[in-house]
Order: structure tokens, then sequence, then C-alpha cells
């Protein structure tokens, strides 16, 4: 009788042995060290399956006789070497999955920022809604994505013969476009709402509208005050800083400078100006 060809590998004990042949195998399920959830593979199958999916291991050979069949300590899964050409236990990243992963990571990072007072800029950019803050709230967004892709793909590359991923790719690229636009969304609405407070400026929002309006003073007067000082600049500087930080609304900051804007700024200005020399 011809030999059975040794072309099964096993996975065991969380390490892979063969090749086996069929008969191998069949003693070592009798022998209670494979059991019908292990894990085969042989060539010409695209992964590992379990033992209880191969029609090969569904009913015992005809040869094995009653002596196979008695449950002893087995030693077909010992000093078996593993060929290199059986794929790896396992699967593969899924690149749409990963990138989702990260988009929930980029919304907590905004959540993050929104808690930390930074919560302003990120409602300017969705507010002022042109080409340049739009782009860089989707790169802002897009960055965890990328990278959590990046991963995967490098993972995948290492471990290339691994069977690809069960998870959808379609199910996952549109879980994907609905994630990234739910968050633009929120943060336009997030903008919208933001901007149309009448509360005063407070927080990261104020520093920032001081830190703009005394570097704009500061240049104008060191243009039209020859005879100041740069003391007496800073001082008076800092004085209508302030002072106007207190007399803006995040509505103020909101809305665009048409004629009416323009003239309310003039005349807070004309009046914080006075009370500051």
């Amino acid at each position: 009788m011809v030999e059975e060809e040794a072309i099964w590998h096993v996975f065991v004990g969380g390490a892979q042995h063969g090749p086996l042949t069929k008969a191998q195998v069949f003693e070592s399920l009798s022998s209670d060290a494979l059991v019908g959830s292990g894990l085969v593979w042989r060539p010409g199958f695209t992964g590992w399956k379990s033992v209880s999916e191969v029609n090969d291991f569904s009913q015992p050979p005809p040869q094995m006789t009653a002596e196979l069949k008695v449950p002893v300590p087995s030693q077909n899964l010992v000093d078996q070497p593993a060929k290199t050409d059986a794929p790896l236990v396992g699967k593969k990243w899924s690149l749409w999955k990963s990138a989702s992963i990260g988009l929930l990571v980029s919304a907590l990072t905004l959540l993050m920022q929104v808690a930390n007072g930074r919560g302003f800029e990120l409602a300017s950019y969705a507010h002022t809604g042109s080409a340049a803050t739009i782009g860089a709230l989707i790169g802002q967004t897009l960055a965890a994505p990328l990278i959590f892709s990046l991963v995967a793909a490098v993972r995948n590359f290492f471990h290339r013969r691994q069977s690809r991923s069960s998870a959808s790719a379609v199910k996952w690229a549109l879980t994907f476009a609905a994630l990234l636009t739910g968050i633009l969304a929120a943060l336009f609405v997030y903008g919208e709402l933001f901007f149309s407070s009448t509360e005063k400026i407070s927080g990261a929002a104020r520093n920032s509208t001081v830190a703009d309006i005394h570097g704009t003073c500061v240049q104008r007067q060191r243009s039209i005050s020859q005879a100041a000082t740069e003391a007496q600049i800073q001082s008076y500087c800092t004085c209508v800083s302030e002072k106007l930080a207190d007399s803006t609304t995040y509505r103020h900051l909101g809305t665009k400078l048409d004629a009416s804007a323009l003239a309310d700024l003039r005349q807070r200005a004309e009046a914080v100006g006075a009370a500051c020399r």
C-alpha cells in the first residue's frame, strides 16, 4: 500500500505542527491531542479551518485499527517542523475598519479640545466656512484615520500570508463616510451655536481676542504716535485690548464686518480709546 503523503498542518496549544499524514491527524484526534475545534491546513486551502469543517476527518479511515482508536498519548504533534508555506493563524486587519476606529479617536480628540477651552478655534473654522478653514478641519479630523490605516497596511504587509479580513469593506467604508459626515456636520452646528451667543467672551477666546487687538493697536500707535515711548504704547494698547474684549460678545466675533458692524466696532473702539488716554 502506498504511504500517504504528509501534507497536513495542525495548530495546537499555540504552536503549528506539520507536515503530517492524514492517519497521523486521525490518531491525534483519537488521543484527544487534537479536538474537533482544532485548526488544520493543507496546500489548496485559502486559510486555516477547524477539523469539524474538513470532510477528510468527518469519518475515521477504514484502515484504522482498534489499537489506533485507543486514547493513548500521541507523539504526532511533537518535534514536527512547520512548513513556511502554511498561512499564519489569524486574519488581516481591515483598512476601512481601522480608519473608522481612527475617526472615533479624532472625534474624542475634538471633544477634548472643546473641554480644554480651545473649542472656539474649531467653531471659528466651521463658522468661517472658507476653503482654507474647511480644509483645516478635514485635515485635523482625518489625521488619526490615516495613521490607523497606515498601521493596518504595514501590519498586513508583514502578515501577508494570513487570510483576508472577514470585515465587509463596503460596510466599513459606509460607516467611515457616515462618521465623517456626522463629525463635520456637528462642527458646523457647533460653530453656528457658538457665535450666536450674546455672552461676553471668556477663556481662550478672550485671550486670543486680546492678543489680536493688542498687536494691531501697537502697530497703529507706532505709526501715528512718533513722540510716544514704547512703554507708553504698550500700556495704552494693553488697556484698549482689555476693555474692548470686556465689551465683546461671541456674536460680535462671529458677525461679518459689514457697514453696520464696522460702525459699531469703531464706536466701541473710540469710547475705549478715550477711557485709556
